[in-house]
């Protein structure tokens, strides 16, 4: 049965102007080229719609599920949904445009007890959220966890940026107030007295390897930030990127004692060692501060955020991850993009970059697709050249070495979106699920085809989608247990006030488990493929008993120089 409940919460100020990449730089000046350059719309989309819009069935395919439950609230953009548990109970976190973030109980929709909350990196005055939450075990895997979010917005402007903590009864656990350095809103290179947004999702991981949940996070001030539990600044943070981040950090251990996990982050580059586009860096953490291991100019920005994985077999860990559209027209080589570097040492994976339709702004979603056997990059991007209906985004497949396996095209351009992989049917295959402004979609990860009878103009709903869902397994019993998807939609406020949070009931019990079920891979918001960990274990595998081999080879060698060298008996 389908339930609507509606909320009520305080709307934050209008604002139409988006926000800057920098002193100078407009994020609408980038967007304005980008759509006076190949006819698209600077936002498009036919905006949110209410249960209604759910597909129909159609010659005789079986619909995608009717959702259990749908919630509105605020508008909601670029925050995607985060799973996680609390007391024992699934829950779906996520932010709204109007500054307040949602906790709700993933079997019913309801709002747990103390939510939601007002996001106010300082005390008494809620900014708008565009970064997806986090909810992190920061006092260990037995407490109740901490949820994470950070603060500011390309659509909402003359608000605070920074981050907020929360305890699991939403309470404030700690606020974080990054610098003011620019006029976020009028252009200015001198401050405005607003501190900049944190549009990164925090990842939680050791990066000094003492044991602790340091929280990691990029802010548009230009800074790479990771505060211990508490909130305080980890020793050698912040570090001066002289530009600002959108992406989020990527945590992945390459190298020192076991416990220690790199960063791996992209941002923007405007002069710093001679590099104007974007910088993708690996920072280790060594004698009390961070320090560069690799880094790689490209001669254009680098918003989406980097994914690490496995996808060869070779073994070894590769970073993957798009570039944008900061740098105007007529665009730089390294525009229309997907870059692999394996982690280990920041050299290129054989057939990467691949060739994009346009900008990719999301980040890139590894997982072994249905009908491959090694892992499979998925990622989207806006298409450059689609001027029918308006414009069109583009969703691609590659596996390991670069060579594309499948590509489909999604209704309405400007795709934010990033996609979550995960099995549809119960076959063991994975799917892929992604959305566009055009609406929400679920693709055949054989072959990209359209599942459930949709189409291009016949997506899952019609609401806009420029984040991610999440696929979760709800405990217990009822219309709400089981494997559900998530989805929150509506925004940006600019198209519609409000925004919706959808639980459709998967279609069949995944065969497998899903390999990237949500925003950055999942719980942790690491940006790690961990379906991909027995390749690397294999891999080591094979090194070792190579490696074996090769001793036991040497030793019948030396045995049998040894027995020549003796002197023959008469």
């Amino acid at each position: 049965m389908l339930t609507l409940a509606r909320r009520s919460e305080q709307r934050a100020p209008s604002g139409r102007v988006l926000g800057r990449r920098r002193p100078g730089r407009r994020v609408l000046a980038a967007l304005t080229a980008l759509a006076s350059a190949t006819g698209l719309a600077v936002v498009a989309g036919p905006g949110s719609v209410g249960a209604s819009s759910h597909v129909a069935p159609k010659d005789g395919v079986t619909p995608f599920p009717a959702p259990a439950w749908v919630d509105t609230v605020g508008s909601v953009a670029l925050s995607s949904p985060t799973t996680g548990t609390i007391g024992g109970q699934s829950v779906i976190a996520f932010g709204t445009e109007s500054g307040y973030l949602y906790v709700m109980n993933a079997q019913t929709g309801a709002e747990l007890p103390g939510w939601p909350q007002p996001v106010e990196p300082q005390d008494g005055v809620p900014t708008a959220v565009e970064s997806s939450p986090t909810i992190a075990y920061l006092d260990g895997p037995s407490a109740p966890p901490t949820i994470i979010v950070g603060a500011g917005s390309t659509y909402v402007a003359h608000q605070q940026g920074g981050l907020v903590a929360f305890n699991a009864n939403g309470t404030v656990r700690f606020r974080f107030q990054t610098q003011d350095v620019f006029g976020e809103w009028n252009n200015a290179t001198t401050p405005d007295g607003y501190r900049e947004a944190v549009f990164s999702t925090p990842a939680i991981g050791d990066v000094t390897g003492n044991g602790e949940q340091d929280i990691v996070f990029g802010s548009w001030d230009h800074r790479l930030y990771a505060l211990t539990p508490q909130g305080r600044l980890v020793k050698g943070f912040p570090l001066d990127t002289q530009d600002t981040i959108w992406s989020s950090p990527a945590l992945y251990h390459l190298r020192g004692s076991s416990r220690t996990e790199d960063i791996i982050v992209g941002g923007d580059a405007s002069g710093r060692a001679g590099c104007y586009g974007g910088f993708l860096t690996d920072y280790t953490y060594r004698q009390g501060a961070p320090q560069i291991v690799w880094q790689h100019c490209e001669n254009q920005t680098i918003w989406s955020s980097p994914a690490i994985g496995v996808i060869n077999t070779t073994g070894r860990p590769a970073v993957v991850v798009g570039t944008g559209f900061g740098e105007t027209p007529p665009y730089k080589s390294a525009s229309f993009q997907m870059f692999a570097f394996y982690g280990d040492n920041g050299s290129a994976v054989p057939g990467w970059p691949v060739a994009t339709a346009g900008p990719a702004f999301g980040s890139p979603a590894i997982g072994t697709l249905a009908g491959s056997n090694t892992p499979d990059i998925v990622d989207t991007s806006w298409c450059t050249t689609c001027t029918a209906n308006g414009g069109s985004s583009m969703v691609y497949a590659w596996n390991g070495y670069g060579q594309q396996v499948w590509s489909q095209t999604l209704a309405q351009p400007n795709d934010f979106a990033s996609p979550v992989l995960a099995d549809l049917t119960g076959s063991g295959g994975n799917d892929v699920v992604v959305g566009s402004s055009g609406g929400l979609y679920a693709l055949d990860g054989s072959n990209g085809a359209f599942m459930f009878g949709g189409s291009q103009s016949s997506p899952i709903n019609s609401c806009s989608v420029l984040n991610s869902v999440a696929v979760e397994n709800v405990p217990g019993s009822g219309a709400g247990s089981g494997w559900h998807l998530f989805e929150a939609c509506g925004g940006p406020k600019e198209v519609t006030a409000t925004g919706y949070l959808y639980d459709y009931p998967l279609p069949a019990t995944p065969g497998s488990v899903p390999p990237w079920p949500a925003w950055r891979g999942g719980a942790g918001q690491f940006g790690f493929a961990s379906s991909t960990l027995p390749l690397l274990r294999r891999a080591a595998v094979l090194r070792a008993e190579r490696a074996i081999g090769a001793r036991a080879k040497a030793k019948s060698r030396a045995a049998a120089i040894r027995s020549s060298a003796r002197p023959t008996s008469r």
